[in-house]
């Protein structure tokens, strides 16, 4: 794994380098989407790296370098000025190369590579297919890199050059003797049948540049430093989008979760829905597009289910893994009744148009989303895949007051508050089709659950709720942070919401810079861990909208400020996926978690759903809250 890494992204192209941007090792390289099509990409300037002077991302597309000769001391000989643009359909490279010293002519390398190995096989995934016979082609104008995969997708990697360059021992080589060059190279990612396109990055800039006024024009925050926070999310999110055949979708973070995925997407949507509502929109279509229509043991499809995870790798078409796509999780059907009904609202005519699926979602609540027929919404670890079908997923992140995993239908607290939630939204779309004397059956179902969770969930000791209920039905008694999340579905009733808050904040749970995932108490916490112990801003974020909108609005200006706050504290001025849970030191960050996404779709999405909390501690949430049904 890297030990610094960077990411330059647009629509399904994204370069994955070193701390100076350089493709040469590791899990390093340029990928569409699921494949890596180029695994090496350096610049060489007379054998030697050339040094970094000064480098900036104008945007998430776009890198500005200046550079000089390796070991520059108090002179420098050579200048490279860079600039690196990804557009959807080219990775352009143009240095301008300037002699300052000497007369003698210079030698500029571009080594190249591209092996064309599955992202899942960088990242390590068992049982890859080891080394591809990959075709170069030297050509006047550059070179060809070319694959054939075993399913027969061909895969071209094509690469031009201005002025030509030769082609010798794996790189693109010039041999400079005028006192300045501009080199220009594009790289051209091409699958099938598809032609070299040029990008525009000059039209990209123009979006980009729209987009930020329209923020601006649309939500202007007191303080100018949260403005550029806020600024920058969105810029985020616009560069977390790839084109699907229903719009732009949203990645679920920076640099391996460029696909389409449930939860993920649902809860970027459910935060942004009211500022963005295209791409609220885009998510449901697709996702309805590629609901659950039959059993399937390997992928965990079922009827009515939506997916977790979709992948278009080599290893994926062949089989391989079961991502194409995976269905294992509890909580993205609920939460697509839940995005629909929320929709609905403001578009109407998507309630008719997406019937057949928020229908069919619903059933899978009842049936196969419920295997023991309890009431509560339940899955099972997966022994081949993901353990914990929700979004704390990892295998260690669920697990009894005395420390021992989950089994059977394990049911866990958020998903049934999402179950609530879809059960209201079904209510408001029977009425906007018109059928209200439907609306009353999900309203009641909706209070059924809201009793038998209060009765089941409710731990009155620590003025809390449980994790969830194991197999064997008992409560797991283990203090984390989804009950605070929870706030926002709606599930929890006003009178329990202010102990819950407090606890949430209590000095178990909360470090300062958001709540922990796993109190300090606890068996396996860590500070250092994905789920236990750790700070996921998302998931702090949804107990701050919760608590605003059971009208704690004290506690939740303190979440929203202190998530600003580590946002503010950051280099980049992005909120971290996740970051330690250190307690809070006076003039100190937030401790980075070494593997987080940079940025993540989550955490993009937080700036514009609570941002309105820090223009006014009343402001109307991203999620309106659902009327009570006790």
């Amino acid at each position: 794994m890297l030990n610094t890494r960077t990411v330059l992204k647009e629509n399904d192209l994204y370069l994955v380098g070193d701390a100076h941007y350089r493709v040469a090792d590791g899990e390093s390289g340029l990928y569409r989407r699921d494949t890596r099509v180029l695994s090496r990409y350096e610049w060489r300037l007379d054998g030697e790296t050339p040094q970094t002077l000064v480098q900036h991302e104008h945007g998430p597309y776009w890198l500005h370098q200046q550079n000089a000769n390796a070991n520059v001391g108090y002179t420098m000989r050579v200048g490279l000025r860079r600039d690196l643009q990804l557009t959807a359909t080219e990775l352009r490279d143009t240095l301008r190369v300037t002699r300052y010293l000497g007369d003698g002519p210079h030698e500029l390398r571009l080594h190249l590579n591209a092996d064309y190995l599955d992202m899942f096989e960088v990242r390590g995934w068992p049982g890859e297919l080891g080394a591809r016979d990959v075709q170069v082609r030297p050509s006047p104008d550059g070179v060809d890199f070319e694959y054939v995969a075993l399913d027969g997708l061909r895969s071209r990697t094509c690469v031009r050059t201005s002025p030509p360059a030769r082609w010798e021992d794996g790189a693109l080589v010039w041999t400079l003797t005028d006192a300045q060059t501009d080199v220009r190279v594009s790289v051209y990612p091409l699958q099938g049948d598809e032609a070299p396109t040029p990008g525009d990055p000059d039209a990209l800039h123009a979006e980009y540049a729209r987009l930020t006024a329209q923020v601006r024009a649309d939500l202007t925050l007191p303080d100018p430093q949260d403005q550029r926070i806020l600024e920058r999310s969105v810029a985020d999110l616009r560069s977390l989008s790839f084109e699907t055949d229903f719009g732009a979708f949203p990645a679920a973070g920076l640099p391996w979760f460029v696909a389409p995925f449930g939860r993920d997407s649902m809860l970027i949507a459910l935060m942004v829905h009211r500022h963005l509502p295209q791409l609220a929109l885009t998510v449901a279509r697709f996702l309805a597009a590629h609901q659950g229509q039959r059993h399937d043991p390997v992928t965990l499809e079922q009827p009515g289910k939506i997916l977790h995870e979709m992948r278009v790798g080599e290893l994926t078409r062949l089989g391989r893994t079961p991502h194409r796509p995976y269905y294992a999780t509890a909580d993205a059907t609920p939460l697509f009744v839940w995005l629909v009904g929320e929709l609905a609202e403001a578009h109407p005519d998507l309630a008719r148009e997406l019937r057949p699926h928020w229908e069919a979602a619903l059933n899978w609540l009842l049936t196969d989303g419920d295997p023991d027929g309890d009431g509560f919404i339940e899955y099972t670890p997966d022994p081949g895949g993901i353990t914990n079908a929700v979004w704390k997923d990892s295998g260690d992140s669920t697990f009894t007051e005395d420390g021992q995993d989950v089994s059977g239908y394990v049911a866990v607290i958020e998903v049934q508050g999402y179950a609530y939630a879809a059960y209201r939204a079904a209510a408001r779309l029977y009425r906007t089709l018109g059928e209200p004397d439907r609306a009353p059956e999900w309203e009641e179902r909706a209070a059924q659950l809201q009793r038998a969770f209060q009765q089941a969930f409710w731990w009155p000791e620590r003025g809390y709720y449980v994790h969830g209920l194991n197999g064997d039905k008992r409560p797991l008694r283990v203090l984390v942070s989804n009950a605070a999340h929870t706030l926002c579905t709606g599930i929890i009733a006003p009178e329990f919401a202010a102990q819950v808050a407090r606890t949430a904040l209590g000095a178990e749970l909360w470090s300062g810079w958001g709540i922990r995932t796993l109190g300090t108490e606890e068996p396996r916490f860590n500070p250092v861990s994905y789920h236990n112990g750790s700070v996921w801003p998302h998931d702090t974020a949804l107990a701050a909208l919760g608590m605003a909108r059971l009208g704690l609005h004290a506690e939740a200006a303190q979440v929203t400020r202190a998530l600003f706050d580590a946002a503010r504290a950051a280099p980049d001025g992005r909120l971290s996926e996740l970051f330690a849970g250190f307690p809070r030191e006076d003039g100190t960050p937030p401790v980075p978690y070494p593997a987080a996404c940079h940025p993540q779709g989550w955490d993009a999405a937080i700036p514009l759903a609570l941002g309105g909390l820090l223009r006014s501690p009343a402001h109307p949430a991203a999620i309106p809250e659902p009327a009570p049904t006790r």
